[in-house]
């Protein structure tokens, strides 16, 4: 990645997901001075969509008390492979209609500067790498462990994004070949089938319906209109639920998994773990993942100096992963 040039003006950095757009106003130090929030209603298509991300930068730098033309350089984090050369989103499974959509195109149209297009979870990589829990760190690897597991390389600080824009996919290791086939994207028996929410939702669900381990999980489950979130999972790991920390214990195993064979693939300095489930139960987790993680890695000399902490920057690892590397274009 490109250090950030001398520009003293400021950068948008937009994060651009299936369920919400996140803009933030950022200045030439990384740091977010203002955000704006808008729902993508995908289903809208990507004309709309594309609208709704002008609108949450609007919303940003009204907040930050800037106007358009203070903006040197815009950057943005999407779903699914981009062409980040042409600025085109090649597919992003959930962002209907989103085939060769020339997304950089489209937002020069709407300020004439450098925009730069990158993978969503490749930017909070960045984000994180630069400005979160990675920082000072040349060698690492991000793992977001939310709906779907995905991640971020950098390598001798730069990210790594392969021949095809496409490296970073590691949710789709594959850890049990005869596994659970995937419920969206993906590939049968990959980490993501194993350990993500979804997986671990499905899981929990499975049990509750068989009823052979006792759980308190629908009780907490009705505080939420029956749905599974982080914070249900977090009350229940400590209310000591049987079924849960069965549940979170299995997934935790296969992330120790991955990130051994992460850690012999590529010998980072360091792991960090992001993304919604981690942040509900952080540290209770980690200390699962480590162990495993250790204990299967090839090269056990220093093995415990490969750091694997929780990310820092929260849902602003893509803002200002997106606006820096924006800033490396000017």
């Amino acid at each position: 990645m490109a250090k950030p040039k001398s520009g003293n003006g400021y950068t948008l950095g937009i994060d651009l997901g299936g369920t919400k757009i996140l803009a933030g106003v950022v200045d030439k130090d990384g740091n977010v001075k203002a955000t704006g929030k808008k729902t993508t209603n995908a289903v809208a298509g990507p004309e709309a969509v594309i609208k709704r991300v002008i609108k949450a930068s609007d919303d940003a730098m009204q907040k930050a008390g800037i106007t358009l033309d203070q903006v040197e350089a815009i950057g943005i984090g999407c779903p699914g492979p981009v062409d980040s050369d042409k600025g085109i989103v090649r597919s992003a499974a959930n962002l209907p209609g989103w085939v060769d959509i020339e997304l950089a195109k489209e937002l020069k149209k709407w300020r004439d500067v450098p925009v730069a297009l990158s993978n969503d979870v490749r930017v909070a990589c960045v984000g994180e790498h630069r400005m979160g829990a990675g920082k000072g760190c040349k060698n690492l690897i991000t793992i977001f462990v939310g709906t779907g597991i995905g991640g971020g390389i950098i390598v001798n600080d730069q990210i790594y994004t392969g021949s095809r824009w496409s490296a970073g996919e590691i949710g789709h290791m594959i850890m049990m070949p005869d596994g659970p086939y995937p419920m969206g994207a993906g590939v049968r028996g990959g980490v993501e089938t194993l350990a993500s929410r979804t997986a671990i939702d499905r899981d929990l669900r499975a049990g509750i319906a068989a009823g052979i381990v006792k759980t308190n999980l629908p009780k907490l489950m009705e505080q939420k209109d029956g749905a599974i979130t982080s914070s249900v999972l977090k009350a229940a790991v400590e209310a000591g639920d049987p079924l849960t920390i069965g549940v979170l214990q299995r997934a935790a195993y296969y992330l120790g998994l991955h990130a051994a064979t992460l850690i012999n693939a590529f010998d980072p300095e360091m792991l960090i773990y992001g993304g919604g489930v981690i942040e509900g139960l952080s540290e209770w987790l980690l200390k699962q993942i480590r162990p495993v993680a250790y204990a299967n890695s090839v090269n056990k000399f220093e093995v415990t100096k490969i750091k694997i902490v929780e990310a820092k920057l929260g849902e602003q690892a893509g803002v200002i992963g997106a606006a820096l590397l924006a800033r490396g274009l000017l």
